[in-house]
């Protein structure tokens, strides 16, 4: 469709795109995406891209694969050591860390078979986001005829001279209408997303909100970017790794330009993409036209207890294993040259890594240890019910 008005002596002529919907089918075997209407569309399965051709009501139909299955690009490596799972890593920066938690950028990790649907939301944020500017101009003429308005008034031109009149009030009038309709065009900039599940699939994906609902309610959440081994001799150090985290929350929100009636799971990463969880597909998310959608089936994710030598506020819903001197001896023992040395609380907080082939290397720190228990054993489980 078109819009048109005239606005301060331009004209607003903006062809609105027709965002096509998705819909996805999440089952046992897999994720697929259809995009398009009835009669024509594409589905992106792993296995290749099919055209579906028909006539509504006709039953006539055809379905035929038009391109095969493609290797998605590796992202670079990332370190990872299991190393990090030692007992009793410690909080502190680090400047020349020897493992880094951080993703490949989101555009290069994008699963092949959701790659209708990746392509669809990147073409509704980029026509939101034009709007926006050309919303921002029509307010801003807006504004100026209103001024002009008022400064016919003052100067009674405008009640004196009714061609004056005239001019102003289709200038304001054209220019509302304009306003309204590119709002309206914004909120219509968005893919509409349909997703079927199967009963296997909702069963689990039912549980995996109830379990992350817990976890989002943990005293707290940290965001772990990197770790570096330490020299216990030369630091007196109880721990073996040192780690650097940064506080960060769970909670619910939208991604832009996607309309669904729930809120997914969104995971607050501090450095790089935010994590947000779907049935059936997940989205690593920087920006509106910075994102990476991915299925998951190519998720991996691990949980493990940690023992964490706290020195900042211990968390109330954390179990409290040991105490350690901040200072120590082989042994453990108190190392008596350092008259300030303080006893520090050996603490059990849950750790989540989310990896992928296809570049993603995510670590937080859950004070719950319970609740992120629950939460990975649940998203297990949803990616069992939606994988091959």
């Amino acid at each position: 469709m078109t819009r048109r008005s005239l606005v301060m002596g331009w004209s607003f002529r903006r062809r609105i795109k027709v965002i096509p919907g998705v819909y996805l089918n999440v089952s046992k075997g897999g994720v697929s995406a259809t995009v398009g209407v009835r009669g024509a569309s594409l589905t992106f399965r792993d296995d290749g891209i099919y055209s579906n051709v028909g006539i509504p009501g006709s039953g006539l139909y055809n379905r035929q694969k038009i391109a095969g299955r493609r290797v998605n690009p590796q992202g670079p490596a990332n370190a990872f050591n299991d190393q990090y799972q030692d007992p009793a890593p410690i909080q502190s920066p680090v400047s020349s860390p020897d493992y880094e938690y951080v993703s490949a950028d989101p555009l290069d990790i994008s699963s092949e078979g959701l790659s209708g649907f990746h392509s669809a939301l990147l073409e509704a944020n980029k026509q939101s986001q034009t709007l926006e500017q050309d919303l921002q101009k029509i307010k801003f003429s807006l504004l100026a005829s209103q001024v002009i308005s008022l400064l016919l008034k003052t100067f009674l031109l405008y009640f004196i001279v009714p061609s004056v009149k005239r001019w102003i009030d289709r200038r304001l009038f054209s220019q509302s209408q304009a306003s309204i309709q590119v709002n309206r065009a914004i909120k219509e900039s968005c893919v509409p997303l349909d997703i079927e599940m199967d009963d296997i699939s909702s069963a689990a994906f039912s549980d995996f909100v109830k379990c992350f609902k817990d976890v989002m309610n943990s005293q707290f959440i940290w965001d772990v970017t990197s770790a570096s081994d330490v020299d216990r001799v030369k630091t007196r150090s109880a721990a073996a790794i040192s780690v650097s985290r940064r506080l960060t929350t769970f909670g619910t929100d939208s991604v832009p330009g996607i309309s669904f009636p729930h809120k997914p799971a969104h995971l607050k990463n501090l450095n790089g993409a935010d994590i947000f969880i779907y049935p059936g597909f997940f989205i690593m998310y920087n920006s509106p036209t910075d994102l990476g959608i991915i299925g998951l089936a190519e998720l991996s994710v691990s949980f493990s207890l940690t023992q964490f030598v706290e020195q900042e506020v211990v968390p109330a819903d954390s179990r409290k294993v040991g105490e350690v001197w901040e200072r120590a001896n082989k042994d453990g023992s108190r190392d008596k040259r350092y008259s300030d040395n303080r006893v520090l609380p050996l603490m059990e907080y849950g750790e989540l890594t989310f990896k992928s082939s296809s570049g993603v290397l995510e670590k937080f720190l859950i004070s719950n240890a319970t609740a992120a228990s629950r939460f990975n054993d649940s998203l297990l489980s949803l990616i069992s019910a939606v994988s091959n």
